[in-house]
């Protein structure tokens, strides 16, 4: 898996050839001049044209950062693809100490590198992420946005976006199966947020039949913001950055729902195998310290995992940041959907096609 559409502005980071290269003694635009000595990490990022400079804010606010504290040199190896990381692993040959992944990669124990928490301090994150094997990087969110100018202030709950009868229009959904549109539908239909999983499919799949012919499927995060911005759809359900590029960026009379918005969050990981784990410990306790988390939220819209950030009253001020609207976050199931996304990806697929 890709997100190479994920977010946008691209960085001009070093590619892996370039890495490579680098070891032979070629410079990189990351400031690295070997990919594979002790004093040095490699960062296996999203890259490509992803969103809200989410990767240039990683370089900005943490790789740097951390590596001048360190005294370490890094690289930076992009489009982060997870069936490379698999692959490496497999072949016993990993070239990364750290992958930053969404919260659909890293709970497979046979992939991953324990974290050591005598290294890096469990104790300054809020909730779940300090797991086992990966910790926290930012909260994101997959959210329902609407035409504010075409609805108004009445559009304000999860049953409105399958409510066409009372809210006419189309409605942009994702067409590649990942966590969010499953659970909306069965929370629009009555299903409490801790009764989500295991997913009901029959009822969920019966709850999108009521709005099948309203769909406009999006294939990109680029597809989506264009949803919103040419008018296409009246509402749809997207990556939270790509809603608020469409507004500031594209001026789209669109606002965020956070009546229920689903947690998509990043997670920092060392795969197993990795070179410099006990380098990549202490990098990682680094770029998770509360302060460089607030720095880095404050230029971009997603939010922080430790407790001491999302306290921060430099951090209250964006009402588009999901941090801000906790009390409406839907856990995923990250386990759940490991153990069933081939069965319902069929499923799916023989829907799309009905």
């Amino acid at each position: 898996m890709t997100r190479n559409n994920h977010r946008i502005a691209r960085v001009a980071i070093a590619s892996f050839a370039a890495l490579m290269l680098a070891s032979c003694g070629s410079g990189n635009s990351s400031g690295s001049s070997s990919g594979s000595s002790s004093n040095s990490i490699t960062i296996f990022d999203w890259g490509g044209p992803t969103g809200n400079g989410y990767e240039a804010n990683n370089i900005r606010a943490l790789y740097t950062t951390c590596s001048e504290e360190l005294d370490v040199e890094f690289v930076v190896d992009e489009p982060l693809d997870y069936s490379k990381i698999r692959t490496a692993i497999n072949s016993g040959n990993v070239p990364w100490s750290i992958v930053n992944v969404q919260n659909d990669f890293g709970t497979n124990p046979e992939e991953l590198e324990l974290i050591d928490y005598d290294v890096v301090d469990a104790s300054k994150f809020t909730g779940d992420y300090a797991q086992e094997y990966r910790v926290g990087s930012d909260v994101q969110a997959t959210v329902i946005t609407y035409n504010q100018e075409t609805f108004g202030s009445n559009f304000d709950s999860t049953e409105a976006f399958f409510d066409t009868d009372t809210f006419p229009g189309k409605r942009g959904v994702p067409r590649n199966l990942f966590a969010g549109l499953l659970e909306m539908a069965l929370l629009a239909d009555g299903v409490a947020p801790e009764d989500l999983y295991p997913l009901d499919l029959d009822r969920a799949f019966d709850k999108l039949d009521t709005i099948k012919e309203d769909l406009v499927f999006w294939d990109t995060g680029a597809s989506s913001q264009n949803l919103i911005a040419s008018g296409e759809v009246s509402a749809a359900l997207v990556w939270l950055n790509r809603a608020d590029d469409a507004i500031e960026i594209d001026g789209a009379p669109f606002e965020v729902l956070f009546d229920k918005w689903i947690q998509t969050d990043d997670y920092w990981i060392i795969p197993k195998g990795a070179p410099n784990a006990e380098l990549a410990n202490e990098f990682i306790e680094c770029i998770t310290e509360p302060e460089k988390q607030v720095d880095w939220s404050n230029n971009i819209v997603f939010g922080p995992t430790t407790t001491e950030a999302l306290e921060s009253p430099d951090l209250e001020d964006n009402p588009r940041r999901p941090t801000n609207h906790l009390e409406g976050q839907i856990a995923v199931d990250d386990e759940w959907w490991s153990d069933n996304y081939i069965d319902i990806a069929e499923r799916w697929n023989a829907w799309m096609t009905e």
